[in-house]
């Protein structure tokens, strides 16, 4: 396989956040140090701010609240487990059991719902919906189903699971830009596009073959990640 030899070349200085995954002690620990080290710059995060940490509910509401406040600094992205919420909500007796098997489970509890212990009970499952939409507002599931899919900075894209590295970036794509695609670790984009993304759980932030890998695992490894990008450069923080 060829180097990619494409330059980082962002129209403007950004910084991006990994996979949060309800973890709202490092988030807050994370935007401090960012704060600190680079004041002005917009924030871009990447999806997954929900599931297996403990307070899926704070980080939501602290996010929704940031953009809210100046969308120009903080842009939120989607990434699968915000759609798979998303999709309990609409069809909680299809899709509750595969949700709360990925996490679910401690979002309904940051919401102070309890968590089905039978996943296959369907009047179970729609209460806990129900509690849930109730729990957490309509601003915020609005919020949700808001949050786009792709953002874009000179050649450098931002998604949450980067997608089809052979197709053009469209949001229409958005299957392989929350899951992933069996191609995207293994084969290099041809258009000169550097993708920056989490979903895919690295020891340490990376670049490597025209990518910018920042999930570091926090729900299990304490450690929340961000990128920071400049025309040329690419330096990390963690927490």
């Amino acid at each position: 396989m060829a180097d990619f030899t494409a330059p980082i070349a962002p129209d403007r200085s950004f910084v991006v956040i990994g996979d949060v995954h309800g973890c709202d002690d490092l988030l807050v620990q994370l935007l401090d140090q960012l704060s600190k080290r680079v004041p002005d710059l917009p924030y871009v995060c990447v999806g997954d701010y929900v599931d297996r940490g403990p307070d899926s509910a704070a980080v939501l509401r602290r996010l929704m609240t940031m953009t809210a406040n100046d969308p120009e600094s903080m842009i939120c992205l989607k990434g699968n487990h915000e759609a798979m919420m998303l999709d309990f909500i609409d069809m909680p007796i299809e899709c509750g059991p595969v949700w709360l098997a990925n996490g679910g489970d401690k979002t309904l509890e940051s919401f102070g719902i309890s968590a089905p212990s039978d996943r296959r009970d369907a009047p179970a499952l729609i209460s806990a919906r129900d509690a849930l939409v109730e729990n957490a507002e309509p601003e915020l599931v609005y919020w949700l189903r808001a949050l786009p899919l792709i953002w874009q900075n000179g050649n450098v894209a931002v998604t949450h699971a980067g997608g089809d590295p052979s197709r053009p970036l469209e949001p229409r794509r958005g299957h392989g830009l929350l899951w992933g695609h069996p191609d995207f670790l293994r084969k290099q984009r041809g258009d000169g596009l550097w993708m920056t993304h989490g979903h895919f759980i690295v020891p340490q932030p990376e670049v490597t073959g025209g990518r910018i890998a920042i999930d570091t695992g926090a729900f299990s490894t304490g450690m929340l990640s961000a990128a920071i990008i400049r025309p040329g450069n690419v330096d990390f923080l963690s927490t």
